[in-house]
């Protein structure tokens, strides 16, 4: 082996070095013990009670308090207002408890403020939850899986964004504010991109591995392996439907040509055509206003 071969072998990953840099620092976002927790629940065999998701719940106060607050929105409301998270959970089932649960932590779990607008990349975020959800029942996907790769898609953005300020300002001078710039500038001044880094933190997190692809892979979805691409096409949809949506995600938008190519061989992957898909956007954006996340 030439000393060359050997160089090039031992060449430390960037997204690892980031993620391990950024722990050292104690700046990555948040994962709480009872979300971690109730990942683990609702992915083993055993069976589920309502009950026993509330305990859980019921451990971290944050959660608590936003689950409650949910439940009392214009989407879930019964009528009169819920104040224990036991009956918030009977109110809200399993499914929308942990969609909700995320969304939730997702908001408040950043600890370092970006050099884009927060209020903005958040936004973004929870509509491309959304957005991800109404697509999902559409094909008939996991719509809680699908949820969380709408949620996340952009973290690695954070995650660039946090490791050096300086760094990502030249990403966004580099991007002119483009979507389909922001990748290749990303790679250019960090030597990875902000969809790679996500599906990264995601796999630490031991998110299902449906959801890390989607995100890792979003912005290549015909480069996924086959059994990824679903999730990565619908990755891609979502976030393109908040931009169709009108939510900049604070650190570029789409200006070029819609709807893009990639967009259309999405829609064509699962059979939806444009119009269908606009009014799940439309959808979403009033779903997503309902329950206060945008």
């Amino acid at each position: 082996m030439s000393v060359v071969q050997e160089k090039k072998q031992v060449k430390p990953n960037v997204s690892r070095v980031i993620l391990e840099r950024l722990k050292v620092l104690d700046d990555l976002p948040r994962f709480p013990n009872a979300l971690m927790k109730l990942e683990q629940m609702l992915s083993s065999d055993k069976e589920l009670h309502l009950e026993d998701v509330a305990a859980l719940v019921a451990q971290d106060p944050r959660l608590t308090a936003g689950i409650i607050g949910a439940v009392n929105s214009a989407r879930y409301s019964p009528g009169y207002h819920i104040t224990n998270i036991e009956e918030a959970v009977q109110r809200l089932g399993t499914q929308d408890v942990r969609m909700m649960a995320h969304a939730i932590n997702y908001q408040s779990a950043v600890k370092t403020k970006p050099p884009f607008s927060e209020k903005d990349f958040m936004r973004h975020a929870m509509l491309s939850a959304f957005i991800a959800q109404a697509l999902a029942k559409a094909v008939h996907f996991d719509q809680g899986e699908a949820f969380l790769c709408g949620l996340m898609h952009d973290i690695g953005a954070y995650l660039l964004a946090i490791e050096s300020r300086d760094k990502y300002k030249q990403v966004m001078l580099d991007s002119l504010g483009e979507a389909a710039f922001l990748v290749p500038a990303e790679q250019s001044v960090f030597g990875t991109n902000h969809a790679v880094l996500g599906g990264r933190l995601l796999q630490q997190w031991r998110f299902p591995k449906e959801v890390v692809m989607g995100v890792a892979m979003h912005h290549a979805p015909h480069s996924a392996p086959e059994e990824f691409q679903n999730y990565a096409y619908l990755t891609y949809l979502a976030e393109q439907g908040a931009f169709v949506g009108g939510l900049t995600n604070g650190i570029v938008t789409h200006k070029g040509e819609v709807p893009t190519d990639i967009l259309l061989n999405g829609l064509e992957y699962f059979g939806i055509t444009l119009e269908h898909y606009n009014e799940l956007v439309l959808n979403a954006v009033e779903l997503a206003k309902e329950s206060n996340l945008i």
